[in-house]
This record gives C-alpha cells, sequence and structure tokens, in this order.
C-alpha cells in the first residue's frame, strides 16, 4: 500500500491531469445544453360515485391510482404519438429538423450518435415518444391531487404540451369508460333476449300442462309437483328478467352520465402555464459532476496501479534482497 502511496505523490501532477480534464469537460457539458423550462399541471382525482372506475383501488388513494396509470401510458408509444400529434410536439420536432445543424450536431453525427435533417413519420413518431416518456414527471401531491410536469427547451411549447398530455389522459380514461359501459349494455340486452326467450318457453309449459290437466284450473284442487315446478321455474325467468333489465337501465344510466364533465371524478385544478424562467441546472451538474468524479476516481486508480508495476527501481532497503537476491550491508540515510 505504502508503495501505491508513494508513486502517487510522485506522478501527482501527471495523474490529476487528466481528472481535470474530465472534470473540464463536464462543466463545459452543463454550459452546453439548452435552457430548460418546466410547466406543470394539477389534476383532481377521487372516486366517482356515480359511475365506478375500473381502475379503481382501495388500499391506493385515487391520486396513486392514477398516477400508475398515466406512468403506464406515457410507457406506451400509442399514448405518446397522440399526444404528440393533439400538441405542438411534432410540428415543433419537424420544424427543429429542418434547421441548419449546429457544430456539436455534426461531431455527433459523426461519431454516430445523432442525426440531422428532414424526419419521416416513423421518425417523428419515435422522438415525441422518447422526449414525452423521459421528460414528463407525474407523481401525486396528496392524496387527490395530481401532477404532471413537462421539460422542454422552448417555454411556449412546454406549456402546450403539458396540458396535450392531460388533456390526452383524460379522453383515454373516457374512452375506456365508454367502451367498457357499451360492452355492458350489448351484453345485457344479448342477456335479456335470452331470458326474454326463456319466459316465453316457460310460460308456455305452464300453459301446455293446464291444457293436459283441466282440473288443476281450479282454486280447490289437489296441489301438482310438476305444476309446481313448471311454476316456480316460470317464477324465477320472470324474476331473471327484472334482473338484467335493472342492470340494462343501470348501464344505459352510466353511459349517458360518463359524458358529462368531472362524473368519472378526474378533472383540471390549475392548467398548464408557459414558464417565465428557465429551470435550474442544478440537477444536470450534479450527474455531470457525479459522472466527473466517478472517471476521475478511476483513471487515478488504474493509472496508479499501472505507474506502480510498471516501475521496476528499488526504493526501499528490504526490497534489495527480493529484486536483486543480495543482502544489503547499509543504507545511507537522506539528508535534507
Amino acid at each position: 500500500m505504502l508503495r501505491f502511496v508513494e508513486t502517487f505523490y510522485r506522478h501527482r501532477l501527471l495523474l490529476m491531469a487528466p481528472v481535470a480534464v474530465v472534470l473540464i469537460v463536464a462543466a463545459g457539458w452543463v454550459l452546453m445544453q439548452p435552457r430548460s423550462y418546466d410547466s406543470t399541471v394539477r389534476l383532481w382525482a377521487e372516486r366517482s360515485g356515480l359511475v365506478s372506475n375500473p381502475n379503481d383501488n382501495q388500499y391506493l388513494t385515487p391520486a396513486q391510482v392514477q398516477t400508475g396509470v398515466l406512468n403506464e401510458l406515457l410507457g406506451t408509444k400509442y399514448f405518446c404519438v397522440k399526444a404528440g400529434r393533439r400538441g405542438p410536439l411534432h410540428d415543433y420536432l419537424e420544424e427543429v429538423a429542418q434547421r441548419p445543424p449546429s457544430l456539436l450536431t455534426r461531431i455527433e453525427a459523426k461519431v454516430g450518435l445523432a442525426g440531422y435533417g428532414p424526419l419521416s413519420e416513423d421518425q417523428l413518431d419515435k422522438q415525441m415518444f422518447n422526449v414525452l416518456s423521459t421528460s414528463t414527471t407525474v407523481a401525486p401531491a396528496g392524496p387527490e391531487v395530481v401532477t404532471i410536469t413537462f421539460h422542454g427547451s422552448n417555454p411556449v411549447v412546454t406549456a402546450k404540451v403539458a396540458q396535450a398530455i392531460v388533456d390526452q389522459f383524460l379522453d383515454e380514461t373516457l374512452t375506456s369508460q365508454r367502451a367498457q359501459l357499451d360492452a355492458a349494455i350489448t351484453f345485457y340486452t344479448g342477456q335479456l333476449k335470452t331470458a326474454q326467450d326463456d319466459v316465453a318457453v316457460t310460460e308456455k309449459a305452464v300453459l301446455d300442462y293446464l291444457v293436459a290437466h283441466p282440473d288443476q284450473r281450479a282454486p280447490t284442487s289437489v296441489p301438482d309437483a310438476r305444476l309446481a315446478q313448471l311454476r316456480r321455474d316460470d317464477d324465477a325467468s320472470h324474476q331473471r328478467v327484472i334482473n338484467i333489465q335493472t342492470s340494462l337501465q343501470q348501464a344505459n344510466i352510466n353511459r349517458s352520465a360518463v359524458n358529462m364533465s368531472g362524473v368519472n371524478g378526474l378533472r383540471v385544478l390549475d392548467p398548464a402555464e408557459t414558464p417565465t424562467r428557465a429551470s435550474s441546472i442544478r440537477k444536470s451538474a450534479m450527474i455531470a459532476g457525479g459522472i466527473g468524479a466517478g472517471l476521475g476516481v478511476l483513471i487515478v486508480v488504474i493509472g496508479v496501479l499501472v505507474l506502480t508495476f510498471a516501475d521496476s527501481t528499488v526504493r526501499q532497503p528490504e526490497e534489495v534482497q527480493k529484486v536483486l537476491d543480495l543482502r544489503p550491508v547499509g543504507t545511507v540515510p537522506k539528508l535534507s
């Protein structure tokens, strides 16, 4: 260990020079980053008492439930493309791609880290997905408040994109509820038709039995087990029709109610506003500083190991016998 420390102090300028270069490059990278703006939308989320939400979870708050749903949607290309086209992100990315490339962009293109020039629709869709999925932060701010923040380089576009994300989320929620209610209406309509057919069959069975046994029509007739069973089946089929009609009526009411604003428990409290100043670069500086410090430590460690193992100089008396296989007679102290 002492030999490694000696190597570091002997070549400290040589070892620290690459570390300084890495830190300077990291600082330059932070300063070269475009200014970033944040725009936030606050959404009110609650459990609806009229129309049930299929995503409700009794063990989570409404804000936590809706945060999870929106984060899942932001991980899909389908949602990001629709939100990007709903707002100005599609046109903005297309406009940026048509601008003359900067020197940094050209250098990145030479090494294969970036490209420039007109983009196809498929490339624009991929860029919209990458931008929205990585630049959008969704978090609960309380039991019933969700904050959606979008980070962008243009303040006006940032605000409009943040609002487009929320509007598309509300549309997707309503579309999902409408689709489920439409499916329920279709299901209950089919079940009602089947139940009504069953009623016709059971009623006919009772009438046919009474025609075949006219003595059972009198109120004072001896009860017949077969007739009693047929009448129980008829009553059950009528009750089933009533139950299905009730469910169908409720589904139709919910389908009509879901078109009303706020019935699904979601509404915008604070719409997106155009940011007036750029966000802090502290996060980028911390990331760049951490990466630079990590690379610097790695460079120092590797440099010390290489210089130590490449140095064959005998520096300690006890090393003489190990290296030369000779026993030292004496040593001369270093005089200052």
